[in-house]
């Protein structure tokens, strides 16, 4: 028989583990009660006093291993919600890395872009130095190669820059993906706590359960997006990676490639100024000699004008005394030695009189001759000049410019074109 209420309550309040009431013999429970109605009061009893006593080892196996497939459900989701978390932090790096080499690229596409006008500039002012058309002059041709580098490393820049805008693109994105399903996976664990400790701790009453959510994914699909958004994620990262190190290789390349170009057309400017500098000297030293040349022939001239103008005064006074011997009567005029000199004079007078004018005539032509070439010499010098400048100028425009290392691009003392535009292009042979 069942002990009586007062001995359960005595002992539920004393703390003493309920046990299973003692039958008294098969036909007493045959008498008292139908046998299936007998065993379902049997089993509850059993599994209410096993809930009670915390005795886990007599409750039925689909009820024992819940705990099991929560525990290893929560310890996958953790190690799963671990894998998201370290693919956020290498996303995370690596789009700092893209964003600081995307930030490098347009420091250098913008020193591409400020170069290339420099170097339009340059263009237009080294096409002076073109001689008549006949030849390009090898600075042209040096500044003309250095702005096709420049315009095909800034198109090449331009390019690598879209392709690292969109792998900064996918980055952000499968970030985004991943910090999404990283707080899914948080807010799973936390239930899946939840339903743990409300298993073995939390009476039932304390927790009521939530609605429940009508769509449901199988386990083979939520394990596939879970390894889907790992690999996406290390490929990206992967192949972002490629590009920035394929784009800082290409950034280091461009300035090698344009730097020596730079160099090789600084220095033909540099020895295209030496050889002007040298042709104006030599030009210099020719109008000086022309010169003193010019000062001798007039020099000379003004002597020989000078003897013409006495040899002229003699010979004027010579006739006019040969005149006056000439009135002597009669026979007093006659050959004497007095009309012979006088004759002779005037003979050798004259003589000299034509052979100075000769002389000045020549003097007269080497005086325009060398007037002539000094007025060659000037102009050519002149044009010298003007080339020596639009040289110097384009010297300091390219020098102007100066790649500065994580600062601005500075142009520096640039020169005006307003005066090569409206001038005339000086055109010499300076061979």
């Amino acid at each position: 028989m069942w002990k009586n209420p007062a001995e359960q309550d005595n002992q539920q309040k004393s703390g003493s583990r309920l046990i299973l009431p003692a039958l008294c013999d098969c036909k007493g429970l045959s008498l008292s009660s139908p046998q299936p109605q007998r065993d379902q009061v049997l089993k509850l009893n059993e599994l209410f006093l096993s809930l009670q006593g915390n005795n886990i080892s007599r409750i039925p196996l689909a009820i024992r291993n819940t705990m099991g497939h929560l525990t290893s459900r929560h310890m996958e989701v953790s190690h799963w919600q671990a894998l998201i978390y370290e693919s956020i932090r290498r996303v995370e790096r690596e789009v700092g890395c893209v964003e600081q080499v995307k930030e490098m690229a347009e420091h250098c596409l913008q020193e591409r872009q400020l170069y290339s006008q420099l170097m339009s500039d340059c263009v237009a002012l080294s096409s002076s130095l073109c001689s008549a058309g006949l030849r390009q002059d090898q600075v042209f041709i040096k500044l003309k190669k250095e702005e096709q580098l420049n315009n095909e490393s800034r198109e090449v820049l331009q390019k690598q820059i879209v392709l690292l805008l969109d792998k900064l693109s996918s980055l952000k994105t499968i970030r985004s993906r991943l910090q999404v399903d990283f707080q899914d996976k948080m807010e799973a664990i936390k239930l899946t706590t939840r339903c743990i400790t409300f298993e073995v701790e939390t009476p039932c009453s304390y927790f009521p359960a939530g609605p429940l959510k009508p769509i449901h994914v199988s386990y083979e699909k939520w394990l596939s997006h879970c390894q889907y958004l790992k690999l996406t994620a290390d490929n990206l990262v992967k192949d972002s990676s490629s590009c920035r190190g394929n784009l800082q290789f290409l950034m280091a390349n461009i300035r090698n490639t344009n730097e020596r170009q730079r160099c090789s057309t600084g220095e033909c400017l540099r020895r295209k100024i030496h050889e002007l500098t040298k042709i104006n000297d030599n030009l210099k030293m020719d109008r000086q000699r022309i010169k003193h040349e010019i000062s001798d022939l007039t020099k000379d001239m003004q002597r020989v004008a000078n003897h013409i103008q006495n040899c002229d005064s003699r010979l004027h006074q010579t006739s006019h005394l040969l005149d006056i011997l000439n009135q002597r009567p009669r026979l007093e005029l006659c050959l004497d030695h007095p009309h012979n000199y006088f004759t002779l004079e005037r003979q050798d007078l004259a003589t000299m009189v034509a052979g100075l004018q000769s002389a000045l005539q020549r003097s007269q032509q080497n005086l325009g001759v060398a007037c002539r070439h000094l007025t060659f010499i000037e102009d050519r010098l002149a044009r010298n000049t003007e080339i020596l400048e639009v040289a110097k100028r384009c010297q300091s425009l390219h020098q102007s410019f100066r790649l500065a290392v994580n600062t601005a691009v500075v142009l520096s003392n640039r020169p005006r074109l307003c005066g090569a535009a409206q001038s005339s292009s000086p055109h010499t042979d300076l061979q």
